[in-house]
């Protein structure tokens, strides 16, 4: 398998990981903060989230090139409602001075991926 296969799940990941990493730092920070573990986790969300949106959305680009029709809509259908679903987490209980604000990542990274997913409109024949 390739490794361009993974780009789009690589982000897709990463960008999840950063709100769980997030809302980890953000529990942890009401105990000690002195430790290394809490050092490590406070600098790794933030590159996380950064470098999960920016693969993600550049793995749907390389995956609607290489997927069938069939296999592309799936894939922006499921984008597009974990974007739903972030940004409805995000208006319920998004708070910007807590972790919770760091449901805007998925939701934008969702729209854009899903866009992307459903703008295949039909099979490119390589002959043309």
């Amino acid at each position: 398998m390739r490794a361009l296969n993974w780009v789009f799940p690589t982000g897709a990941i990463l960008t999840v990981g950063g709100v769980f990493l997030y809302a980890l730092v953000e529990n942890l920070s009401f105990g000690g903060t002195e430790d290394w573990g809490y050092a490590m986790l406070a600098q790794s969300f933030i590159p996380a989230l950064l470098l999960g949106t920016l693969l993600a959305i550049v793995g749907s680009f390389l995956d609607r090139r290489r997927l069938p029709v069939t296999q592309t809509r799936t894939r922006g259908a499921i984008c597009w409602f974990a974007s739903a679903v972030s940004f409805l987490l995000l208006v319920k209980t998004g708070n910007v001075h807590g972790w919770t604000f760091a449901f805007i990542f998925p939701a934008f990274v969702g729209f854009i991926a899903g866009a992307v997913f459903l703008s295949k409109l039909a099979v490119q024949n390589p002959d043309t």
